[in-house]
Formats: structure tokens, C-alpha cells, sequence
């Protein structure tokens, strides 16, 4: 159920887009670890120290995911200074692409040639999915490589495991997954000449600002339930036992499957304008 023509197209239509995330994000993280050394001066650390004591600061800091440990470490570095790159920009990357590669063909006028070709819905929808996949592969697989090898060139005497790094990678990949299912869904039901990409980044930013919310206030930790950025271990990185938990894994999997599902339902009883 794959049109390879159309599955061609849109990789070359999106090429250079993300070729530009894919560098930003890359040198994003590169300048953040290049701090890592010079935290692990002596008097930086006490003053660190010093101030993860204040109780009000460290509950603070606990909704970005950091600690004193985790600081101090070069694997909890790189997850609490650049899962917001990697997570929140990887999210607005996935979200807007997926919103905008089903949706295109309406405000661009060309849906009226692209369904005149012997293909199904379901093979134009299968196609685009395909080729939204591979660009988010790609992303993940720059990001991955890019921050393996920053931990490794300013690691220093610090230790880490490679499995956990790699897992908090693949929960990174199946967040941005989840937001660019929430994307496909959302542009289905945008009237064409309607931007939807304010509502995308209003979704993640949202998303992630009830997931901080949760982290600081006690009371509202409920609420975090709501943000897919809840189900992304990262506090717990540090610990021996750190890996895949099946129902974080099933959270994602499922959110997504369902709205791709729900997508191809509704891209195939639309109504297209032409």
C-alpha cells in the first residue's frame, strides 16, 4: 500500500527543512555538554551543592529534571541539560511535520492531481506516513550519534552506561512519535488556508508545562497524566536498574496507533478541496 512515487516526493519536498533541525538540534547539544568540564571545577560544584540544599530551589529544579547527582554525572547532564533540546525542540519538529505533509496538498491546490493518479487514500496516507517515519528517523539517529559522541569527547572521569543512554533515546523518539500522531490528526480537522502550526507548538509548550507543573506542585501532579512528556523517564537515569518500562512503552505505542488509525479514517471520508 505504498505509492513509492509519492513516497520519493515527499522526501525530497522536506529534505532541507530537516536537514536544518537535524544541525540545530545537533549543535544545540554539542554547545550544551561543552559546559560539563567546566562544572566539575571544584568550587563550582560546592556552590552547586549549596544550592540544591535550599529546599524551594531543588523542588525548582526538579521539574526540569535535575539534581545534584544528575549534574554531577555525564550522563545526567546531558539528559537534564539537553532532553529539552532533543524532547521539546525534536516534539515541535514532529508535530508541524506531521501536521503539514497529509494536509499540503489542500492549501497548495495540488490535491485535485495528486488524486487523479491511480492511488488510494490509503496509499497516499500509507506513502506520507512512510516518508514522515524516515524524517524522524533521521532526526533521532543525527541526535543519538551527535550525543553519543558528546559525552564521550568531554565525559572525562566520568562513568555511564550506554544502555541507559540509548534508552532514554528511544523514549525520546517514541515522545516526538506521539506528537507527530497528535500533529496528522490535528490537520485533518484545520479548514484548508488555516495555519495549524501556532496550535502545534501551543500543544507541546502545553504539554510540557503541565508536566513541570506536576513535578514542582504536589497537588497538581494529577494533572501531568495529561502530557505525553509525563510518560519520558528521566529523573531515574542514574539508577543500576534504569531501562524500558513496558507501560511507557505501551503508552506511546498505543497514543499513536490509535491516531494514525483515527488519521487514515478521516483522510478517507474527507471531503478534499481542490
Amino acid at each position: 500500500m505504498i505509492s513509492w512515487n509519492i513516497f520519493r516526493r515527499e522526501l525530497k519536498r522536506y529534505r532541507g527543512s530537516t536537514i536544518a533541525w537535524c544541525i540545530s538540534i545537533c549543535a544545540l547539544i554539542v554547545m550544551g555538554m561543552v559546559f560539563f568540564p567546566v562544572m566539575m571545577d571544584e568550587t563550582i560544584m560546592q556552590q552547586m551543592k549549596a544550592f540544591f540544599e535550599n529546599a524551594f530551589m531543588k523542588n525548582m529544579m526538579a521539574a526540569f529534571g535535575a539534581s545534584f547527582d544528575n549534574l554531577t554525572n555525564v550522563l545526567g547532564f546531558y539528559t537534564t541539560r539537553n532532553s529539552m533540546f532533543i524532547m521539546l525542540l525534536g516534539s515541535f519538529f514532529s508535530i508541524m511535520l506531521a501536521g503539514r505533509i497529509l494536509a499540503r496538498e489542500e492549501p497548495d491546490k495540488t490535491a485535485e492531481f495528486l488524486l487523479s493518479k491511480p492511488v488510494t487514500r490509503a496509499e497516499v496516507f500509507c506513502s506520507k506516513l512512510l516518508a514522515y517515519l524516515s524524517y524522524l528517523l533521521v532526526l533521532n539517529g543525527a541526535t543519538v550519534l551527535v550525543g553519543f559522541l558528546s559525552i564521550e569527547l568531554f565525559k572525562g572521569e566520568s562513568e555511564y552506561r550506554i544502555s541507559a543512554f540509548l534508552t532514554h533515546s528511544l523514549y525520546a523518539m517514541l515522545l516526538m512519535l506521539s506528537f507527530g500522531a497528535i500533529g496528522m490528526f490535528l490537520s485533518l480537522l484545520v479548514k484548508r488556508g488555516r495555519p495549524h502550526a501556532g496550535i502545534s507548538i501551543g500543544i507541546v509548550v502545553g504539554s510540557y508545562f503541565f508536566d513541570s507543573l506536576s513535578k514542582v506542585t504536589p497537588d497538581a501532579e494529577m494533572f501531568g497524566y495529561i502530557s505525553p512528556f509525563k510518560f519520558v523517564d528521566s529523573a531515574g537515569i542514574m539508577r543500576p536498574d534504569y531501562g524500558l518500562e513496558w507501560w511507557r512503552v505501551l503508552y506511546f505505542v498505543a497514543l499513536s496507533l490509535v491516531l494514525f488509525g483515527l488519521t487514515l479514517w478521516r483522510y478517507r471520508k474527507k471531503d478534499i478541496l481542490i
